[in-house]
């Protein structure tokens, strides 16, 4: 039997590096966005998926872990307040926005994220997606990663 790895057969050889390949991109799939600095835009809270105001921007969320502070836009109205994360654990305190209106289902997406929000008791990050859940595990809300920011 031939023991010089140079002469490994070629079949050999190229179910190595395909093996290896497939283990480096699974590990690399696996890696997740952090919760706090990612730029987290709103895709859809309960049932109701988001769709920006005509020339408006994306409803977004963004958590700063130095000020602890949660900055966001609804769709309608920018927002912000204290929040609370630890592994899994996430909780947003009282919230402030301003007080434009909009279109009733704007407004109506802007309700249902805000009450979303003050229900979160947990999250979970995968890859590039976002889930707040409630305090049985329930999804309240799906946001995305922005990338480049």
């Amino acid at each position: 039997m031939n023991r010089n790895p140079k002469r490994m057969p070629s079949f050999v050889r190229g179910l190595f590096i395909a093996c290896a390949a497939l283990l480096l991109a699974a590990c690399a799939g696996s890696a997740s966005m952090p919760l706090a600095g990612t730029y987290w835009n709103v895709k859809q809270v309960g049932e109701q998926r988001f769709k920006p105001l005509k020339g408006g921007r994306d409803a977004h969320l963004r958590l700063d872990a130095q000020q602890k502070r949660a900055t966001g836009y609804s769709g309608v109205n920018s927002f912000s307040g204290a929040y609370e994360s630890g592994a899994a654990s996430l909780k947003f305190g009282p919230l402030a926005a301003t007080r434009r209106a909009g279109p009733p289902a704007a407004m109506a997406f802007e309700a249902a994220l805000f009450k979303a929000l003050e229900a979160t008791r947990s999250y979970r990050v995968s890859g590039e997606m976002l889930e707040l859940l409630d305090a049985e595990g329930g999804v309240l809300a799906r946001l995305e990663a922005l990338a480049g920011l």
